[in-house]
């Protein structure tokens, strides 16, 4: 095992280093990487869609966030613009994000492997399993093996772009690569392709 760093979607700086490394080693390499570190922390930090307790973005519909400490019964619910969080047990904020934030990985979830699978059904593709992550650079990838894995917070994007990239990785079952050969799969099933991946990149949800 060598030494190796890296930041992930929470923008948390992770150092691996192997067991009995001494850490003066490990601060110098720390250090020699301070720029690398500074301009990949900047770049996670601006593609972050944090995750607020007062409002939602849900397939870019906004929704306000209502904590109801008064409710009958507990979970959460969708009702017209409103999402009701039933906070009976009297959850701290911490508590009651991260409640939400798993809502919200259900939701993607549950979205992503329909979609996938009636996009995958037209374009003539098989694919193995699908797994959502929350990947720091990433909105998709597929595996040589078949596998699928999407970053759960495309579930605040438009079904547009989440279908752009379902598309975009299922095309990679026929090639592994940004060959011109891949775009022309893409733009096959998907004509805008070029502005929804242009969306992709500038759309925030802070």
């Amino acid at each position: 095992m060598s030494l190796r760093i890296s930041i992930n979607a929470k923008a948390e700086i992770i150092v691996s280093a192997p067991k009995f490394m001494p850490e003066f080693m490990i601060r110098k390499f720390v250090e020699a990487q301070k720029t690398w570190i500074e301009n990949n922390l900047a770049k996670v930090k601006k593609n972050q869609v944090a995750v607020k307790t007062d409002e939602l973005y849900i397939f870019d519909k906004k929704y306000q966030v209502i904590i109801n400490d008064q409710a009958d019964k507990m979970g959460i619910f969708v009702r017209g613009e409103k999402i009701f969080v039933n906070n009976l047990s009297k959850k701290t904020p911490a508590k009651i994000a991260q409640q939400i934030e798993e809502f919200l990985k259900k939701t993607a979830s549950k979205y992503i492997a329909t979609r996938t699978q009636i996009l995958a059904k037209k374009m003539g593709i098989s694919y193995q399993h699908i797994s959502l992550r929350e990947q720091s650079s990433r909105w998709g990838s597929c595996s040589s093996h078949g596998n699928l894995n999407f970053n759960w917070r495309l579930v605040h994007y438009p079904p547009a772009i989440i279908d752009y990239v379902i598309i975009h990785e299922l095309a990679h079952r026929l090639e592994m690569n940004h060959s011109k050969k891949f775009w022309e799969i893409v733009k096959k099933h998907d004509s805008e392709y070029l502005i929804h991946k242009g969306q992709l990149r500038k759309k925030r949800y802070n």
